[in-house]
């Protein structure tokens, strides 16, 4: 029978996601724009299922450890050195064939100084090139797992064979016993099995030597990471190029063990294991060559000797991976508790947040939970050093120097706690009903008005959270007009109110139907309430957690409404089976909250024909004449009540029992 050629399954570098973020980490950090080489580490193992190719595993454990990688029972170290070319230019510049000679050459220095046979881990080395796109996360990678080309080729004296059909139950025992109790992983990579009557003796390769010299049976052994059933792994070339180096010349024949083992039911196999007789050359170099050359170069996907690369830009930005973890939250939801949740509606709209107090820190917050990707702030003012307590998105620092602008601080704050949030602020006053505007101001004014028409234009829902009733009044009638959804909340010492505002159905459609504003509670105008304030007036004075209370459900009103079908014209509704459509369960027209008893009420109110904001007369004065209304409006808050007919209705009824019906309230964010 003639010999037949001895084949080896070459590693497959595997490396899983922490080892590419700690590279991206220590190249920015530690490594920068050196190029190496670098120590790492690697590992292999003997205990791989069948089918699977013979890895090499890197993770984050690889970097400055040499016996980095995942470990797993059976597992062996591999050394590397880890070159970082700082483009993609430098890298096919690099001399491949110096880079994997450099490493062979430690791997062949250990088996001619002797360290080898007291760590045979020392044999088994790789070189790692890699070019890191930080901007992309993107990563051209090669690897080369340098091994000993021999001048001629080792060949089977006879097919292999498995273990189970050499060695019987109680040497297979035996032998699994024995393997358990190397407790290092150098001595797992190769080792000496020694026959003993009818069990198994393993003994250190340092041990190689004698049993040659007294020419006793043995079988040479590794861990083998291979799960062919015919070829052994690649470890095994470069043991065989020490034994040829050491004992070439006397040895020409040697039994190697493949160690392979699997747990099934509960035990060790180790019966698929591979028994080789190998017949060796007598020389590792060439005539007229006093050094070995090396071969080991990881082949692509296509079988070619290259590179490969891996994008990994949607894992490892952390906007992107803050993004996905968010992501998952809100999945989960959609599972098993709210299958039909339409989550895609809420992220994609845009929030304009009128006021960045407590109320717009609160709401914020929890719309960016709700993943809501767009969000605006306007306001004029600064942070104050009683600001940060209660409002969510400030510090100290947002108090220096005067105070950072509310809008501005937000928005920063909020790109802080998620950067895929486009978040951005507004410095802009808001013109109030009943506050009069001089004649030199009144152009600066106007280009107020028509910033605050184009916010609202711009975005699909908008918040009301400002401090005074006043305050409300033109934006709530930009909206009205412009048909948008508006989420109310206001604050008094220990209660609260959130609302959502009525949407027409068109231009001509029939508003019967229409739920309420905030101004529709009230049967009188809007007025300048700051005149003559004390300072508990000129403060919000709430408890503290009420705030927070109302922003969290003024967020949640609006996510509920987007679930119906019908939006901003979803009817209300208390009854929770008749919103069966609806995931999230009923959404109210109004919430009303009584901390000092810890009662909640949602009641209904329907537009007034009379109201000073979303009535048919405000919005066809406000389409007819636009800032010269306004204009009026500033100067002349009792307008509004001669054009709605609140002032006929004033003088028809008791003043007092009107001010008792009244709902106006002092106190907002």
């Amino acid at each position: 029978m003639s010999a037949t050629p001895l084949q080896f399954v070459p590693f497959s570098s595997s490396m899983d996601g922490t080892f590419w973020s700690e590279l991206s980490r220590r190249k920015l950090v530690e490594y920068r724009l050196s190029e190496g080489p670098f120590d790492v580490g690697a590992a292999y193992s003997c205990g791989s299922a069948a089918g699977l190719p013979a890895l090499a595993n890197l993770d984050i454990g690889s970097f400055g450890h040499a016996s980095g990688g995942l470990k797993t029972p059976g597992s062996c170290p591999l050394h590397g050195l880890l070159y970082l070319p700082n483009s993609l230019a430098d890298m096919k510049k690099m001399d491949k064939s110096e880079l994997l000679r450099a490493s062979g050459e430690r791997a062949w220095a250990a088996a001619c100084d002797g360290g080898a046979l007291k760590d045979a881990s020392l044999l088994n080395r790789f070189v790692a090139l890699i070019y890191v796109d930080l901007k992309k996360y993107t990563f051209c990678y090669w690897f080369g797992f340098p091994v000993v080309r021999l001048p001629e080729e080792v060949t089977l004296a006879k097919p292999p064979q498995r273990l189970g059909d050499v060695f019987d139950d109680s040497r297979l025992t035996c032998l699994n016993t024995a393997y358990a109790t190397l407790d290092t992983p150098e001595k797992r990579a190769a080792f000496v099995v020694v026959p003993l009557g009818e069990e198994v003796q393993i003994r250190p390769l340092e041990e190689l030597p004698t049993l040659v010299a007294d020419r006793r049976p043995f079988y040479l052994a590794f861990s083998d990471p291979s799960t062919s059933p015919t070829h052994p792994g690649w470890p095994l070339r470069n043991l065989l190029a020490l034994v040829v180096h050491r004992w070439g010349h006397s040895l020409s024949q040697c039994s190697v063990l493949c160690y392979r083992r699997e747990a099934r039911h509960g035990h060790v196999d180790s019966s698929h294991s591979l028994i080789l007789d190998v017949q060796l050359c007598a020389s590792v170099t060439a005539k007229g060559n006093s050094a070995p050359m090396y071969v080991g170069w990881e082949r692509n996907a296509a079988g070619q000797l290259g590179p490969r690369s891996v994008d990994l830009s949607a894992s490892l930005d952390p906007a992107r991976l803050m993004e996905n973890a968010l992501e998952l939250n809100l999945q989960l939801m959609r599972w098993r508790l709210a299958p039909t949740l339409d989550l895609e509606a809420v992220a994609s709209t845009k929030c304009l947040l009128l006021g960045a107090g407590t109320l717009g820190c609160s709401v914020a917050r929890c719309l960016v939970s709700w993943g809501v990707r767009n969000i605006t702030f306007l306001d004029n003012g600064v942070v104050s050093y009683s600001n940060p307590a209660r409002q969510s998105l400030y510090t100290a620092r947002d108090c220096r120097d005067g105070g950072r602008p509310k809008c501005d601080a937000a928005a920063e704050a909020l790109r802080a706690v998620s950067p895929a949030v486009h978040a951005r602020g507004e410095n802009l006053r808001v013109p109030m009903a009943g506050h009069s505007v001089p004649a030199h101001a009144e152009e600066h004014v106007q280009a107020d008005v028509r910033r605050l028409e184009a916010l609202v234009a711009e975005h699909d829902a908008v918040f009301l959270l400002l401090d005074t009733r006043e305050a409300r009044w033109l934006p709530t009638v930009v909206a009205a007009a412009q048909r948008k959804v508006v989420i109310n909340a206001a604050l008094g010492f220990d209660t609260f109110l959130v609302m959502r505002h009525g949407v027409a159905h068109g231009e001509a459609g029939d508003d019967s139907e229409k739920l309420g504003c905030y101004f529709c509670n009230d049967v009188v105008g809007p007025a300048d309430s700051t005149r003559d304030r004390t300072l508990d007036q000129q403060c919000t004075v709430t408890r503290p957690g009420v705030g927070a209370m109302a922003g969290a459900l003024a967020a949640e009103l609006l996510v509920g409404l987007l679930q119906s079908p019908l939006k901003g014209r979803c009817p209300a509704s208390d009854d929770a089976e008749a919103s069966g459509e609806n995931p999230l369960g009923p959404v109210p027209h109004q919430i009303r909250g009584f901390l000092a008893r810890h009662v909640y009420m949602t009641p209904t109110c329907a537009a007034f024909p009379m109201c000073t904001a979303c009535s048919r007369p405000v919005l066809d004065e406000y389409a007819r004449r636009g800032w010269e209304f306004v204009l009026q409006v500033l100067n002349d808050a009792a307008y509004l009540e001669r054009l709605t007919g609140l002032s006929r209705l004033h003088e028809e009824t008791d003043l007092d029992q009107v001010w008792a019906l009244s709902d106006s309230e002092d106190s907002a964010s």
